[in-house]
């Protein structure tokens, strides 16, 4: 359960995503991407500086984030919005991705819950 609880932990996988979209932005997409990428990579990086109560509220803000594009990522594993240039590679990024938001769900209970108990 401390695995899971780590704010350290939550940093590299959340870090993991930020650069592979940074590729992303770089291969596919364009750089007009990376006004998505690069603030959500402060956010994470903001986290692990802070910890605490306010590294839980900035880890929470892509967490929501992430949430909201988990029918996409069902979708793209059901085949049915696949994306063809990552091909068989959605089977290794999307429960990457789903594991990171659990991460971040327990990261941030934890590091709220810390900071709560200190007061």
């Amino acid at each position: 359960m401390n695995f899971l609880s780590n704010i350290r932990n939550a940093f590299i996988a959340n870090l993991v995503i930020v650069i592979f979209h940074i590729y992303i932005a770089f291969a596919v997409e364009g750089l007009d991407f990376l006004l998505i990428v690069l603030p959500v990579g402060l956010l994470i990086t903001g986290a692990y500086y802070f910890r605490g109560r306010i590294g839980a509220a900035l880890l929470t803000i892509p967490t929501i984030g992430y949430l909201l594009i988990v029918p996409d990522l069902f979708e793209a594993i059901t085949n049915e919005g696949g994306d063809a240039e990552i091909g068989w590679g959605v089977y290794i990024l999307v429960p990457f991705w789903l594991f990171t938001i659990i991460l971040n769900i327990f990261t941030i209970f934890s590091e709220a819950k810390k900071s709560s108990k200190s007061k």
